[in-house]
């Protein structure tokens, strides 16, 4: 009896550790540091690339100016309507000003996210290139700690993150960016004391949207780590199909696919 309690002891310390061990590794993984600008810059590997995305990031700062342009103009132009004594002829120069502006937004657009697109989709493949052959280098060690049949799944969702970071989300970053500069110079322009007053409550709008941030992105590392496992289940049942058939197992196997998947959705 003694000796089968030392057992059943053992086997649970060994659980026990086994359990701790695992709560350390997700700690680690948790804990990474996030990728600088610099090292996401990096995927841009060839010169064509690299301006390809200045060219981007310059419209889109060209186009940033089109909201400080149109306060502008609809300052004045409230003021011509306003005392016109020249009839059509104020309200035609008016419509030719906002034609022109509007031909002008919609040729830096255009040009804004062609080149950030282009130039993000073959980061975006240096990306996959990059981490499949930093997978290879790795010893035997390193796939006992990770998962690899998740491997795959984490590799798809990165990329499409990396290339809506550098894409569309970085061109509408650095437009958003230069119509808040171009908003707050034209503001004190035009009235500095109203100004001031809109300045007095960004610190509150700034605290909030840090809180969204936050959330998000505390919602699309779940939204990886679901699919990652989702994939993991995927990898199982297909690499042993004839076992998960023979034993009648594929109804298990969709359900634990199905829960990782809404858990998933969930994270969103």
């Amino acid at each position: 009896m003694s000796g089968d309690d030392g057992k059943g002891s053992n086997k649970r310390d060994g659980e026990t550790e086994a359990k701790a061990d695992s709560k350390d590794k997700q700690k680690k993984q948790q804990q990474l540091p996030m990728a600088s600008f610099s090292e996401l810059f990096s995927f841009f590997e060839t010169t064509r690339t690299r301006a390809l995305f200045a060219v981007g990031c310059f419209a889109g700062v060209l186009n940033g100016l089109v909201y400080p342009i149109l306060a502008y103009l609809f300052s004045n132009s409230f003021s011509d309507l306003g005392g016109a004594a020249g009839g059509m002829a104020s309200i035609r120069n008016i419509a030719f000003q906002f034609l022109v502006v509007g031909a002008y937004a919609f040729v830096v657009a255009t040009v804004q996210t062609s080149c950030v697109e282009v130039a993000a989709t073959r980061a975006t493949l240096a990306f996959r290139k990059q981490w499949f052959a930093a997978l290879l280098r790795q010893d035997a060690a390193f796939f006992d700690v990770h998962d690899v049949s998740g491997l795959a799944s984490t590799v798809g969702a990165s990329a499409t993150k990396v290339r809506r970071g550098l894409g569309r989300k970085f061109g509408e970053g650095v437009q958003f960016g230069t119509t808040f500069v171009g908003g707050i110079i034209y503001a004190f322009y035009a009235s500095w004391r109203v100004a001031l007053v809109v300045i007095g409550v960004l610190p509150f709008v700034s605290i909030s949207a840090l809180a969204v941030m936050k959330i998000n992105q505390s919602q699309t590392a779940r939204a990886t780590k679901a699919y990652s496992s989702a994939g993991g289940v995927a990898y199982q049942a297909v690499a042993s199909i004839r076992t998960v058939l023979s034993l009648n197992s594929l109804p298990i196997f969709i359900k634990e696919y199905t829960v990782r998947i809404y858990l998933s959705c969930l994270s969103y």
